[in-house]
């Protein structure tokens, strides 16, 4: 009976020494080309038997390259974003790695961290927005599908780039979704409205409180107030405690349209209609060149107003350049009300003067409120702005008139604007036999 013991037990051992080496064989396959005595497969063999690492889909790990220390460093940060189910012995050999691998981990975080930076420091963002706007040409209403996208991007040390791109569908014949591709004039030239580059600059600072916009952009001097248009240049900002200093010159890139009165294509300055593409002289460079400078101050959270200077060339227009001098103004009434305003002046002599002063409840339609309006009256002399932020057709030079506005939030992402303008020219004789001007914009945007 002993002796048949001892077979047993002799049977009993042979399976379990065999079934020992058949397992560590087995384990070691994981990582068939690692050599034998390096420590680290033991530990990270361990590791995938208690289910910290997994293995790569060939059943392997890979030699004693470069390439291989970063796979185990791959393998490790894995086994270290599990070490929370890791027993304290497992922990122990997940720190032994670390600090084995400690380059290569470092290397490889540095790697994952670019990666991720960019993924995330480029951010798209847009509207969808079905338009209606009756007023601005002739008697028909124009329907309007846009698709307006930005891109911005996050390039380190505090600048950006940022790019909008927009497409527009327009008819005024076939109705609401008749809408057709169509082209802008741009001086003298018809530019595409698909896919359009609308907004294409580097933001970023160059000393302390200095900022710089190059490219094309929007300048940002009082609101907008004077000179909104478009512009192929440069901007500085410079801020210092409650005052903002702001200077930027280049050329004007708008379009025609919005640069003219409601009741004409040319470019109405100066007392005279000058067409885009021919005015009758031999000054046919129809390139606006611009510059201005605004000094802007905040007095009290609830009081702020600025002051500034602008130039404008226009060859076909001005003997000398447009000079304009600006004043803008913002006060809180009360917690949801506003009084916002300008005056600005021009030295040409001929509607040299143009002023905005409305009422403003709850804000702009892009903040947090579910809804808001605004009432005003605006003055825009063709001779005292080179295109002001005041919106919707009835900022055109020339008109003047009563504004309304209300606007309404369905969800935090879609809302309705409506703009109302109720006005007419300034020198009828502009506008021949429809000196009136009333006009109404009704948008459907969906903002993502």
């Amino acid at each position: 009976m002993r002796n048949k013991k001892k077979v047993i037990l002799s049977v009993l051992s042979t399976l379990i020494i065999s079934t020992s080496v058949a397992s560590a064989a087995a384990a070691n396959q994981l990582y068939s080309d690692v050599a034998q005595d390096n420590w680290a497969v033991a530990a990270v063999t361990k590791l995938t038997n208690d289910g910290i690492v997994t293995g790569y889909g060939d059943g392997t790990f890979r030699g004693d390259r470069a390439i291989t220390r970063y796979e185990m460093a791959q393998m490790i940060a894995s086994a270290r974003t599990h070490s929370e189910k890791a027993s304290e012995a497992d922990k122990a050999l997940i720190q032994r790695l670390s600090n084995e691998f400690s380059d290569e981990l470092n290397s490889l975080g540095i790697r994952m961290q670019n990666v991720e930076k960019k993924t995330d420091n480029v951010k798209v963002s847009g509207i969808f927005a079905n338009k209606a706007m009756k007023g601005i040409t002739g008697g028909n209403t124009w329907w309007e599908k846009e698709l307006f996208l930005n891109v911005d991007g996050d390039v380190g040390d505090g600048w950006k780039l940022h790019g909008g791109l927009d497409w527009k569908w327009g008819t005024n014949t076939k109705g609401w979704n008749g809408e057709e591709s169509f082209s802008d004039l741009y001086g003298t030239s018809n530019k595409e409205v698909n896919a359009m580059i609308y907004q294409l600059y580097a933001q970023g600072p160059v000393g302390k409180g200095l900022t710089t916009t190059v490219g094309l952009f929007t300048p940002s001097l009082q609101e907008g107030v004077v000179g909104n248009a478009r512009t192929k240049g440069v901007e500085l900002d410079y801020n210092i405690g409650k005052n903002t200093l702001r200077a930027y010159t280049g050329k004007v890139y708008e379009k025609n349209g919005d640069l003219s009165s409601p009741w004409s294509d040319g470019f109405i300055r100066n007392g005279n209609r000058y067409d885009f593409y021919n005015d009758g002289s031999t000054r046919d460079d129809m390139t606006l060149r611009v510059n201005g400078f605004s000094a802007e101050h905040a007095f009290t959270p609830k009081t702020a107003a600025g002051i500034g200077y602008y130039r404008l060339k226009s060859p076909n227009a001005y003997d000398s350049r447009l000079g304009i001098v600006a004043l803008n103004a913002r006060q809180k009434l009360d917690d949801n009300l506003d009084l916002v305003g300008f005056y600005s002046h021009g030295n040409q002599g001929h509607q040299d003067n143009a002023y905005d002063i409305k009422f403003v409840y709850n804000g702009s339609p892009w903040g947090s409120n579910k809804w808001g309006s605004s009432i005003g009256y605006r003055y825009l002399g063709a001779d005292a702005l080179i295109l002001s932020s005041v919106v919707n057709g009835s900022e055109k030079p020339g008109s003047k008139g009563m504004e309304a506005s209300v606007w309404y939030h369905f969800t935090k992402n879609i809302q309705m604007q409506n703009y109302f303008f109720f006005g007419k020219a300034i020198d009828a004789d502009y506008a021949g036999s429809h000196p009136n001007h009333t006009a109404f914009f009704s948008n459907f945007i969906f903002a993502f």
